[in-house]
């Protein structure tokens, strides 16, 4: 009964932090409204700096005859999928997983209705075909490449009825592992780096509820566009069709209309600040700027928030400056402090711990600026 309650405490464990792959963020992955057929292509027209000249880069994808096109949902599980292999260090393609787990990950419920869409998900993730036309950014290479691949190799999901021959040879109901192999063009990419972080907790929020597919792909691209700065131009054609995987039969008045309603979401979530939509002199075309949230117009309680993560990472600053022992003993105290009072944080950092690289020092980050934050509002600016 106790080990039972273990491995369920240590399912609860959602993760924080995950990482994009960068070129599934300017392509979908399927599209985002209706298309009839098993293919859906889209381009991205480009001025190629090589070249000096303009070029078409290409993505043509084709589902499978028994299970079609990828679905919106798709995209939560892949990016869960993400997750859970940056918590593992991206140390093997092979990835082992709880259907529970990877549930709580992307925000599902863990019922029999969700196991039954992550099957279906699965099913179409394993059986689409994706084709790179001169437009997938090898980063090891430094070079755009033509590719053809599936996403994942192999999956393997324990059915029900395998659960229950191993919990009467066993006599254990507890859940086994599933499994997933990324395929080889996939994995290169994340082991070059070509990645970027992304806030779990903000995509949970953002996926949540229903018809918030579009603000999902939103949230993706944009959160790669803010890197650098707090603003993001585009052109709304361009966005809709090549990017975020509207159908090309949508007037820009309707393609105008989707955007700034999963604008108005990303704005309630506190992702946003505005959206602003002009028509360009020149060429005619519709552009949608996009401002970050940030201090300015935000009430004086969220400023005043964001004031307190600015003084927290020059403590954390401050921090790695010490020496050895002293870090050794701060991090020693963090951990006791974050295990009674910030539990979800504790168990980030002791779940990666034995795996460490960047997820764990995420977590170690954010172990010890919650606890200087905590000292110096009792202590004043010095930490004793």
């Amino acid at each position: 009964m106790a080990t039972k309650r273990a491995v369920k405490e240590t399912a609860e464990i959602i993760p924080l932090f995950g990482r994009d792959e960068m070129n599934l963020v300017e392509f979908p992955f399927g599209p985002v409204t209706s298309a009839g057929g098993k293919t859906f292509e889209v381009e991205h027209p480009v001025f190629d700096r090589a070249l000096n000249r303009e070029v078409t880069r290409k993505l043509v994808i084709t589902g499978s005859d028994a299970y079609g096109l990828p679905r919106p949902i798709d995209d939560q599980v892949l990016l869960g999928m993400k997750a859970l292999t940056y918590e593992a260090g991206f140390k093997s393609p092979r990835v082992e997983f709880t259907r529970y787990r990877l549930c709580k990950t992307i925000g599902w419920s863990t019922d029999g209705r969700s196991y039954r869409r992550l099957e279906e998900a699965f099913d179409r993730i394993a059986g689409t075909t994706l084709k790179f036309k001169d437009s997938w950014w090898d980063k090891g290479e430094e070079i755009w490449q033509s590719k053809l691949f599936h996403m994942i190799e192999s999956v393997s999901l324990t059915s029900r009825d395998q659960i229950e021959r191993i919990r009467k040879k066993k006599g254990t109901s507890t859940e086994q592992l599933c499994s997933f192999v990324w395929n080889e063009t996939i994995w290169k990419s994340f082991t070059d780096g070509f990645i970027k972080k992304i806030d779990m907790e903000m995509f949970r929020k953002i996926s949540s509820g229903h018809k918030h597919e579009v603000a999902t792909r939103l949230y993706r691209i944009l959160d790669k566009r803010f890197h650098k700065r707090m603003t993001a131009k585009f052109e709304v054609k361009k966005l809709c069709i090549g990017t975020l995987g509207v159908s090309s039969n949508h007037r820009p008045s309707e393609l105008i209309r989707l955007l700034q309603r999963s604008a108005d979401w990303l704005i309630e979530c506190g992702y946003l600040r505005e959206m602003r939509v002009s028509r360009d002199e020149t060429s005619g075309k519709f552009q949608a700027l996009f401002v970050k949230a940030g201090t300015s117009g935000l009430k004086s309680d969220d400023r005043r928030l964001i004031t307190k993560e600015t003084q927290a990472d020059k403590l954390v600053a401050w921090f790695r400056c010490q020496s050895p022992e002293r870090r050794a003993s701060i991090e020693e105290k963090a951990v006791k402090f974050c295990r009674a009072q910030h539990k979800s944080i504790f168990e980030g950092y002791d779940r990666t711990k034995p795996v460490g690289g960047d997820a764990f020092d995420r977590y170690r980050e954010m172990l010890v600026k919650t606890f200087i934050q905590s000292r110096t509002r009792q202590r004043g600016d010095e930490l004793r």
